[in-house]
């Protein structure tokens, strides 16, 4: 069941809003966590799960960082993190191999 979010204590279910007007919250209770959905948008309204588990400024900053007008620095930052993590398997890959070969030159 989703429970639309109309008031919460900080007051982030107004404030979202501010970022887009046709933002809306709700609690989602079989997943257990809090989703932003938009009533303008086409195809349906589910937009993002926020990854916290109460409602506070960290949603907003979330929100505005996943904005779709921030879609190339997002698919940049993904390709560099993905980068990285080859880079640090390869890295990893070439270490265990560096110590097997030390390994072995010591036996003989």
């Amino acid at each position: 069941m989703k429970i639309k979010i109309k008031n919460d204590v900080y007051d982030i279910s107004n404030r979202i809003k501010e970022i887009e007007r046709n933002y809306y919250i709700v609690f989602n209770t079989s997943k257990n966590n809090f989703e932003i959905h938009n009533s303008n948008q086409k195809g349906g309204t589910y937009c993002l799960t926020l990854p916290y588990a109460c409602l506070d400024a960290r949603a907003l900053t979330y929100v505005h960082k996943t904005k779709t007008k921030n879609i190339d620095k997002i698919l940049n930052l993904m390709e560099t993190e993905n980068k990285l993590k080859e880079n640090a398997e390869k890295t990893g890959v070439l270490s265990q191999f560096n110590s097997l070969l030390e390994d072995e030159i010591k036996r003989r």
